[in-house]
């Protein structure tokens, strides 16, 4: 019998995230996978702009940078044909330090956050995974299985005051709490294909170090380059139907070989693969779990949410996922003097928050992935006109470029509506809900004073009298940054008080005499310690 705060099933980048969270705020955790080691045969390979922002909070960032390849442009190309390049490089200038998206295998990905835990003395306990788990008043109870090296089964029983399920698209723990996972299966099978340069790639556009996006008649492919080109991800699909001498059509999963598909790769790609790493076929889906949580047991990442991969918004928004969940969990274990009340309306804040997030981005991946490989009058519009003529055009525009940074990169997230937000009136495009937007100066900018996961205050200008002193008495960091027009242009406000939660999105802003009364209804309000 062994005890912990919170028991993670899932040693992703969702729950390794979950336990580098909690344990920065000094949460006991448990971490559990069923594999022998970080995955390498992973989807994912994009890490948006916020998840590196919310990694900077952990001094994180700069390490997956220095692994990582950031994509500078993407091409496009039509039944065989190249029509354009568009630069990626300065879509997101000026809206983040990361104005671009990291290209970072999944496996590679795993490993520094992995490495990063076991820094701090906490390990990933492989080979493990989740029977069941008993729920009590002020417990949970989880009966876990290990195999050891000699494939001998040990029973292992494990009492924690909270479960997080992060444990993917057939998760044991969204099965305990009884959720529906509602949404459909695509019809196209998807192939992923890990494919190293060989003598003579170098004249291949392929391999020139950027996206190219590929159509020949309904069928769909993406390149995507790692460390500068010498090796790329292939992700396409193809029709099952044309295969079905070959597959059983019947089965959820139906696989085909490299061998299968390679001739339909060399006609959209234009690529001969002479050194290939890893290949795989699988099924992709959109679903999305009807609840979030149940009593003392919550999802996260692919347990809760599974999406097409167009824009690669599946793991970056189980990371965020992780990030919203663990400061609230920190908050109720730390605070045991909070009403149940209190309790019950923060947690419940992880599934309104994040499953209303969720929502949209399944909307608007699965409608752009609809678009690019279905038949019909608009899907074909959309190949051969927008694509090709549109998509050109309309990116030259700063207001067009930096509308879909921001929704790639998911910085558009926002929780305006929670119980977590103050609601204010006659405020611009900034409100509560809404992440800090990212001020850069001359020398310096105003998210140099995130790297700590706590409540903290900024001011543009001059702070409100005696609200130093209130910080001081609480304990609470305050950041005072000089006025400077620019911070009116990114939408903040001279003098406002700014509260952040500490996940970095704007709780509340307040301006006023009345802002330290303010602030102490804000945490009394809601049994908030600072």
């Amino acid at each position: 019998m062994s005890q912990t705060d919170v028991l993670i099933i899932g040693a992703g980048p969702t729950g390794l995230t979950l336990a580098l969270w909690l344990h920065k705020q000094g949460v006991a955790v448990r971490i559990i996978d069923y594999a022998e080691g970080p995955s390498k045969n992973s989807r994912a390979v994009a890490v948006h702009a916020r998840v590196l922002e919310l990694y900077q909070q952990i001094d994180l960032a700069d390490e997956l940078d220095a692994f990582g390849y950031p994509l500078r442009a993407s091409n496009i190309w039509i039944d065989g044909k190249h029509y354009s390049t568009v630069p990626l490089s300065d879509f997101g200038k000026k809206l983040t330090p990361y104005p671009y998206m990291l290209m970072l295998s999944q496996e590679d990905h795993e490993k520094i956050l992995e490495n990063r835990l076991q820094s701090l003395g906490v390990y990933v306990e492989r080979c493990t995974k989740l029977k069941h788990y008993v729920e009590h008043v002020s417990k949970i109870t989880a009966t876990l299985v290990r195999e050891t090296d000699r494939r001998e089964v040990i029973k292992v029983i494990c009492d924690a005051s909270w479960i997080v399920g992060c444990d993917g698209a057939r998760s044991i723990v969204r099965h305990e709490i009884g959720a529906d996972f509602e949404g459909e299966t695509y019809v196209p099978l998807f192939y992923i294909a890990d494919i190293e340069a060989g003598p003579g790639d170098c004249c291949n556009p392929g391999f020139n170090g950027e996206a190219h996006i590929r159509m020949l008649g309904d069928k769909y492919n993406v390149i995507l380059p790692f460390s500068n080109g010498k090796r790329i991800r292939l992700i396409g699909t193809t029709t099952p139907e044309d295969y079905k001498e070959k597959i059983d059509l019947s089965t959820p999963n139906p696989q085909l070989t490299f061998e299968d598909v390679e001739p339909e790769i060399r006609a959209v790609t234009g690529i001969e693969i002479k050194k290939l790493h890893t290949f795989a076929t699988y099924r992709c889906h959109h679903r999305i779990a009807d609840k979030f949580r149940k009593g003392r047991a919550f999802i996260a990442g692919d347990a809760a949410h599974i999406h097409s991969p167009v824009g690669g918004q599946g793991m970056n928004t189980g990371i965020m996922d992780a990030v919203n969940l663990a400061w609230k969990l920190a908050a109720v274990i730390k605070n045991p003097g909070m009403s149940e009340i209190s309790q019950e309306k923060l947690l419940d804040s992880y599934e309104i928050e994040r499953r209303t997030f969720a929502i949209n981005v399944i909307g608007a991946t699965d409608q752009g992935f609809t678009l690019l490989t279905s038949k019909g009058f608009w899907p074909y519009l959309v190949r051969q006109w927008l694509l090709p003529y549109g998509v050109p055009i309309v990116t030259k525009l700063e207001y067009i470029k930096h509308q879909i940074f921001r929704r790639g990169s998911q910085l558009v997230c926002t929780y305006r509506g929670s119980h977590l937000s103050e609601a204010v009136s006659g405020w611009g495009a900034v409100q509560p809900g809404d992440r800090l937007p990212w001020a850069k100066l001359d020398s310096s900018d105003n998210f140099s004073s995130l790297h700590h996961i706590a409540w903290q205050l900024h001011v543009y200008g001059y702070p409100p009298t005696a609200l130093e002193k209130w910080c001081i008495v609480n304990d609470v960091l305050l950041t005072v940054i000089d006025w400077d027009p620019h911070h009116g242009k990114v939408g903040l406000r001279k003098n406002a008080v700014y509260l952040l939660r500490p996940d970095q999105y704007i709780a509340g802003i307040f301006e006023g005499r009345s802002v330290n009364s303010m602030l102490d209804d804000y945490f009394s309000s809601r049994e908030l310690t600072y």
